[in-house]
C-alpha cells in the first residue's frame, strides 16, 4: 500500500498501490472529495474520501467522538443506491472533524468478484485512516514531499532511457543535469541530518511550490562544496558542464557548436554523474552506519528492494507521469502471494 497525504497534511490514509489518485489526473482542484480508482479498470467503481471541520460544514455530533492520531477508527456504515449506482458509506468523527467516505460503482456489478474484492479494499485502507493532530501536519508533509520527490527522480530515469533510444543528445543532457541536481539535493539534506544529528528533512531542497524562493543549479553545487560533499575539482567540472550546457542549450544555433559536441558533452555529463551518485551511496551507508537520518532505520541502503517496493515506486512513477505510453501495469504482490501452508 501507499500513503495519500491530505494537502495540508491534516489526514493520511494508505491505499492500495494499483490505486490512482484521480484528482490530479482528471485537473480537479486538491479538495473534497478526494478521489480513486483503479489504474487500468476505471468501470469498477471509485472510492471518494472527505473531511470536513465544524467551521467548513458543520455536523451534529451524533457518533463517537475519537481522538487524533488513532488508526482503525470506528465508522457507521450506511448504503445510498440508485440511478443504477450503489453507494456504500462510512462515517467517523475525529476530534472536530467528520470523515465520509464512499465507494460508488455501477448497480449491475453488484455481487461481482471484482466489486467485492475492491470494497475488501476500501475497508483495509480505511482502517489506516488517521486525522492527525496539527503538531504533525508539517512532519506529513515531510514525508510526502520526500517521497515524491524520490519518485520523480525515478521517473526521470524513463525519460532518458527514451532519450537513448531516440540517440536524443541534448534531451540526455537535460535530464542527467536533472540527476546530478537531484543526487546533490539528496547529499545536502543527508549531510545536514549527519551534522545536526536529526531525522527532519530539510524540504526547501526537495520541494519548490509556485511562491517558493528557488535554490538554483549552481547554487546546489556551493552547498555542496561548503559541505565537503563534492571537493574543488568536482565542483569544477560541475561548473564547466554547466557553462557548456547553456552554450548548447541558448546558442546551439547563433554559435559555431557542432552536434557531434554535443555528444561528447552527453558522455561527460554520464560520467560526472556517476560520480555524483557514488558520493550520494556513500552519505546513504554513512546513514545507515550511524543511525541517523533518512537511512538511519533497519533497512540496509545497499539491499536488494522487494517486489513491494518495486511495485510501489512503479506506482508513484505513474502518478508522477500521468502518461498512458509511460504507464507500468501495476498488480498488488499482496494479492499475488499464494496461501500458507496448513
Amino acid at each position: 500500500m501507499k500513503y495519500f497525504t491530505h494537502p495540508a497534511g491534516k489526514f493520511i490514509i494508505k491505499i492500495p498501490v494499483e490505486w490512482q489518485y484521480k484528482n490530479i489526473e482528471a485537473g480537479y482542484k486538491e479538495e473534497n472529495p478526494y478521489s480513486f480508482e483503479l489504474y487500468d479498470n476505471e468501470d469498477t467503481g471509485c472510492f471518494q474520501i472527505s473531511s470536513y471541520s465544524e467551521q467548513e460544514k458543520p455536523f451534529k455530533k451524533t457518533l463517537k467522538i475519537q481522538p487524533y492520531n488513532t488508526d482503525k477508527l470506528e465508522f457507521l456504515n450506511q448504503r445510498m443506491d440508485g440511478g443504477g449506482f450503489n453507494m456504500h458509506l462510512w462515517y467517523a468523527i475525529v476530534e472536530d472533524h467528520l470523515f465520509m467516505a464512499k465507494y460508488i460503482y455501477d448497480t449491475g456489478k453488484e455481487n461481482s468478484d471484482e466489486i467485492i474484492k475492491e470494497l475488501k479494499k476500501v475497508e483495509k485502507s480505511l482502517e489506516t485512516l488517521q486525522l492527525l493532530s496539527p503538531d504533525k501536519w508539517e512532519k506529513a508533509i515531510e514525508i510526502d514531499r520526500y517521497e515524491k520527490f524520490n519518485a520523480s527522480l525515478a521517473a526521470s530515469f524513463d525519460l532518458l532511457y527514451k532519450a537513448y533510444e531516440n540517440e536524443s543528445f541534448i534531451e540526455i543532457i537535460i535530464i542527467i543535469a536533472n540527476q546530478i541536481d537531484a543526487y546533490l539535493r539528496l547529499a545536502i539534506v543527508m549531510t545536514k541530518q549527519l551534522n545536526d544529528k536529526t531525522n527532519n528533512i530539510d524540504t526547501t531542497f526537495l520541494y519548490q511550490g509556485e511562491g517558493d524562493k528557488p535554490i538554483f543549479e549552481r547554487k546546489i553545487y556551493s552547498i555542496a562544496q561548503e559541505l565537503c560533499i563534492i571537493d574543488s575539482q568536482l565542483f569544477n567540472k560541475l561548473e564547466s558542464l554547466y557553462g557548456e550546457r547553456n552554450k548548447m542549450v541558448h546558442r546551439y544555433i547563433i554559435s559555431d557548436l557542432k552536434t557531434r559536441e554535443i555528444l561528447f558533452l552527453s558522455k561527460d555529463y554520464v560520467e560526472v554523474c556517476e560520480e555524483v551518485r557514488l558520493i550520494l551511496q556513500s552519505t546513504e551507508n554513512r546513514q545507515f552506519k550511524e543511525q541517523i537520518g533518512i537511512h538511519g532505520g533497519n533497512r540496509n541502503p545497499e539491499e536488494e528492494h522487494t517486489p513491494e517496493n518495486i511495485t510501489l515506486i512503479h506506482s508513484l512513477v505513474n502518478d508522477k507521469h500521468l502518461l498512458e505510453r509511460l504507464k507500468r501495469k501495476i498488480e498488488n504482490p499482496e494479492s499475488n502471494n499464494p496461501p500458507p501452508n496448513n
